[in-house]
């Protein structure tokens, strides 16, 4: 986990939301995020506002134009490493650009739906391990967690794209392609088809000879 990177996610968010999940047994275990994704702050002492300033080296100017939030963790939401219910989701290994956010394209048992590729910057020193996982709250919302081998490593809300303007666009992009693939289709028909015995190759001692 590269905490600097996480600090960096809510510095360009301008949104610093720290939660406590206090285990059945009573420990603190400190997460971090932005409010749209969260991350274990492992190996770390308990923080407050004023400590994880200090620990990312923010200058106060800085801090006092960030949101910063301190609360209880969601019982909404289940980090626990394994849930019940909850499925490995198909990453179709597309991403899309749209409002100036990377968006990562992922198939999940109610159709598709989308994360932020900045989200998975904190875990680019397991990104070879991770794997995500669709899970859902009691109102039936889904989130997504992602596990490095057996653990929890992050959760993350899906970004809401879908809006007739991105379907246009989407709808666009896709008729664009189609037809730039029917001309590759027909170049290769056209490739492919019998020699009729005339060479459409020279080179300049060709063109000397026929001269």
């Amino acid at each position: 986990m590269k905490i600097k990177k996480i600090a960096s996610i809510c510095i360009r968010t301008g949104r610093f939301v720290l939660f406590d999940r206090i285990s059945k047994n009573g420990e603190i275990t400190q997460w971090l995020g932005d409010g749209s994704a969260a991350y274990p702050l492992d190996g770390l002492p308990i923080l407050d506002g004023e400590s994880l300033r200090t620990i990312f080296d923010i200058p106060e100017k800085k801090w006092e134009k960030i949101l910063f939030r301190h609360s209880a963790f969601p019982e909404t939401v289940n980090v626990d490493d394994i849930a019940q219910g909850e499925r490995q989701v198909e990453e179709a290994g597309l991403s899309v650009v749209h409002g100036g956010r990377i968006l990562k394209h992922l198939k999940t048992r109610n159709g598709i739906t989308f994360i932020q590729s900045q989200y998975l910057q904190p875990l680019e020193d397991v990104l070879d391990m991770v794997q995500l996982f669709e899970r859902q709250t009691q109102g039936g919302n889904t989130y997504i967690v992602a596990k490095a081998g057996l653990l929890t490593v992050a959760v993350m809300f899906p970004y809401d794209a879908i809006n007739k303007e991105f379907v246009e666009q989407m709808e666009d992009l896709t008729a664009q392609c189609r037809w730039e693939l029917r001309k590759k289709e027909q170049q290769n028909i056209h490739q492919t088809e019998p020699d009729d015995g005339h060479d459409t190759d020279f080179d300049e001692e060709a063109g000397r000879k026929e001269l």
